[in-house]
């Protein structure tokens, strides 16, 4: 591997843009790699919003870039597969004048590094650039379009396509929980951002009173039905919610309140302060909750390669139940409400958390 030498180092992030867990762990690494050299200068590109980023990382460039598409989804649970086929005949094979302008751009910025949270794009062209490559992952698209293969045939070939590429970095860092384990990578515990304030500080901005129940529901980044709310306030008064991702403004409506996805909320405060959490199994989430040690009530998604892996992780290191995601919309999964409350949170050790075993492996290229 190749290693570095400067005074001010320069490093490029090429994110994917499925969701905002590939945003939430790569956030992660740049704080723990800013603990190392606070003056690390760093280029986003993704097409992940700006202010996602601005809530954890403090100071940045930001290149707004169509480098990654995943899956096309309909809502935070579901995705279109037969979409997602031409989408991705409209960016692969990836474009040689894209990858050289990409390229380019890394060389005109002085990057000294390319990290991908797990857009090929960012490797194909940091090769191009004679600039070294990290990949961090817990699975790479072309194994989840070879799983889905099975159903929809059109996405085996890019598959095949994208495999190769995914061998191009100079260090794989695989995070757990882990869908493919190989060989030559590096394996951390799984990747959170941090807490920033204890549970009474948040739950104290929130409005909420003391010694009630709080349930945080998150359903990740991407649009999703809430219609069992009144539910909610009918059954569970006694119980506070807070619902992350709904409107474009903060919200209470007697024990509910509703934040939007750009919110002064950060979520893994949200996560802390909670009794328990409810979501979908995604990676950012699953870190998170791994880290406080809080109960998760998830929602598994049929058919999806990743969803074995994740919840045997769950199973073992979490406590909590699952769902099966058609439970959601219809809110049947609130029955089962007062055995998730009736669980109690884990003490996590005071241990070296995954973000800061990414920094420790990615200074090797330094």
């Amino acid at each position: 591997m190749a290693h570095i030498g400067s005074r001010t180092r320069s490093v490029a992030f090429v994110i994917s843009s499925h969701g905002f867990g590939h945003a939430s762990r790569a956030s992660a690494v740049i704080e723990a790699m800013r603990d190392r050299d606070p003056a690390l200068v760093v280029e986003l590109f993704t097409h992940v919003p700006r202010w996602y980023f601005s809530q954890s990382i403090g100071n940045f460039n930001y290149h707004r870039t169509d480098c990654d598409l995943g899956l096309v989804q309909t809502d935070s649970l579901n995705a279109d597969v037969g979409a997602t086929v031409i989408e991705l005949s409209k960016r692969l094979p990836l474009d040689p004048k894209k990858v050289k302008a990409l390229a380019t751009q890394f060389q005109a910025l002085k990057c000294q590094l390319v990290i991908s949270d797990i857009a090929p794009l960012g490797l194909v062209a940091a090769r191009v650039a004679g600039i070294p490559s990290v990949l961090v992952e817990n699975f790479t698209w072309d194994w989840i379009y070879a799983g889905l293969a099975e159903r929809t045939p059109g996405l085996r070939y890019y598959s095949e396509l994208l495999a190769p590429l995914f061998t191009h970095a100079d260090l794989r860092i695989q995070t757990t929980p882990v869908c493919v384990p190989v060989s030559h990578a590096r394996t951390t515990r799984p990747v959170a951002r941090r807490q920033r304030q204890d549970r009474a500080t948040t739950r104290g901005k929130l409005g909420l009173g003391r010694g009630r129940k709080l349930v945080f529901i998150s359903m990740g980044g991407t649009a999703q039905d809430f219609s069992f709310h009144q539910r909610l306030c009918s059954d569970f008064r006694g119980i506070d919610f807070v619902v992350a991702g709904i409107g474009t403004s903060a919200e209470t409506h007697a024990n509910v309140t509703f934040l939007p996805a750009r919110t002064a909320m950060y979520h893994p405060d949200l996560i802390h302060a909670a009794d328990i959490v409810i979501g979908k199994v995604g990676y950012s989430t699953i870190a998170e909750v791994f880290e406080a040690g809080v109960p998760f009530g998830y929602f598994v998604r049929e058919h999806y390669p990743e969803m074995a892996p994740l919840v045997t992780f769950l199973r073992g290191q979490v406590p909590g139940l699952d769902f099966e995601a058609a439970e959601y919309v219809g809110g049947q999964w609130l029955d089962r409400l007062p055995q998730l409350l009736a669980m109690e949170r884990l003490d996590r050790p005071d241990v070296i958390g995954g973000a800061t075993e990414c920094a420790s492996l990615i200074s090797s290229l330094f």
